[in-house]
């Protein structure tokens, strides 16, 4: 606690927009495939999510520019401000006096893409207001609330998300309005280094140019988008795995099959983190960076692994804790090295150069699902294993260069 509270104000403040901001996407957007389902089809549901994905990657390419060129405060109030007024688009297109699919989804796109925007400013505003020192333990302490608030968002949009949508909206409003305000009159802009003088076109551009010629960024990058192929696999091939081979079992009188398995993985990943990151940080501390990222790498592609082979509960149960280790270790060393790279002068795009990763390894994982018939449970362990080597080899080549800037 006394760590916490000589943190910078912003940081703090930050933490609280996080864990409200978390609780909004987590009770709204996994249900809205249900949604644009229920009233479009499964073509154009895929469709919509396609372009969702695409100007939320532009957006965010655009905010970390922006985040250099006008400052992180700015770009993140008109980040809250979009997300408010979409939140109150939907809201009122599903109202009880309105009821309008297609200007809901317009309402949740200006939501995403305001989000997306200011995704980069955020983590630039924690880089600058946070040091050397204390940046493992603030990326810990963040991420142990994001879960808190992921836990807590999601019960929220299983009670209500169905028969509540219009309260549940304008809940979510409520929120957001709130985050902006604390936003805009508790943060205070932190100053800091900048080359970036333009927000045009060509100067974009030209920003991200110079993120792709940094060598150093670029193999983490790339060596992130394998720890992410492993990170995302319960939305993907885990859940193919387990809905298909999971032998059902009834434990405590609960009886358990492929979905609600994949329910148990993700109710003892949540609850671990939530009562174990503190430890962990601790235990890791005076580790070096490279070597807590390899030991939570190789857990993680482990753990996977193990999963794809195992088709019964206790042992998914010990593949979900070897997992959740590797997480532990993962999340706040990989970010903490992402910002020990980056260029303090263009912090902003080095962020947004960070939102290519998670649609790069969705689309490879996605890939791999197609894949699997050829490769069999075994074939993508084996994957997850190699995945985890490449991201461990070129996270530590990373780490072990110099800086060009």
């Amino acid at each position: 606690m006394k760590e916490f509270l000589q943190l910078n104000r912003n940081l703090k403040l930050r933490m609280l927009t996080m864990f409200l901001v978390a609780i909004l996407n987590s009770s709204i957007l996994p249900n809205m495939t249900i949604y644009y389902s229920r009233y479009f089809g499964t073509l154009v549901t895929g469709v919509l999510l396609i372009m969702v994905s695409i100007a939320s990657f532009l957006a965010g390419l655009y905010g970390g520019h922006l985040a250099d060129v006008y400052g992180r405060k700015p770009v993140m109030i008109g980040g809250g401000l979009m997300i408010a007024a979409g939140y109150a688009i939907a809201a009122t297109m599903n109202s009880p006096w309105l009821q309008d699919p297609h200007v809901t989804f317009v309402g949740f796109l200006i939501a995403g893409v305001g989000a997306s925007g200011a995704n980069p400013a955020e983590q630039a505003m924690i880089i600058d207001a946070s040091t050397p020192q204390n940046r493992q333990y603030v990326y810990s302490i963040s991420y142990w609330i994001v879960n808190i608030s992921v836990m807590i968002g999601s019960a929220l949009g299983g009670w209500f998300f169905r028969d509540y949508l219009f309260e549940l909206l304008t809940g979510m409003i409520i929120v957001s309005v709130v985050n902006l305000c604390i936003i805009t009159l508790g943060m205070k802009e932190i100053e800091h280094a900048t080359e970036a003088v333009s927000n045009s076109l060509s100067s974009l551009l030209h920003a991200y140019q110079e993120v792709m010629t940094d060598r150093r960024y670029m193999l983490f990058l790339i060596g992130w988008v394998f720890a992410g192929i492993i990170s995302s696999q319960p939305d993907y091939y885990l859940a193919v795995h387990l809905g298909a081979d999971f032998h059902a079992t009834t434990i405590l009188g609960v009886h358990l099959y492929g979905q609600r398995m994949l329910s148990m993985v993700t109710l003892t990943n949540t609850i671990m983190i939530v009562t174990m990151m503190g430890l962990f940080t601790r235990i890791s501390r005076d580790w070096s960076l490279a070597k807590t990222y390899s030991l939570g790498a190789a857990l993680s592609a482990l753990g996977f692994a193990s999963a794809f082979v195992g088709d019964r509960f206790w042992p998914l149960i010990v593949s979900a804790i070897i997992l959740t280790l590797g997480e532990m270790f993962v999340v706040p060393s990989s970010q903490t090295l992402r910002a020990d790279m980056m260029n303090p002068a263009r912090i902003g795009v080095y962020s947004g150069a960070m939102m290519a990763v998670n649609p790069l390894a969705s689309i490879i994982a996605g890939m791999l699902v197609s894949a699997s018939g050829l490769l069999g449970n075994w074939g993508m362990a084996a994957v997850m294993v190699l995945c985890g080597a490449a991201s461990i080899g070129l996270v530590v080549k990373s780490a072990r260069m110099p800086a060009t800037y």
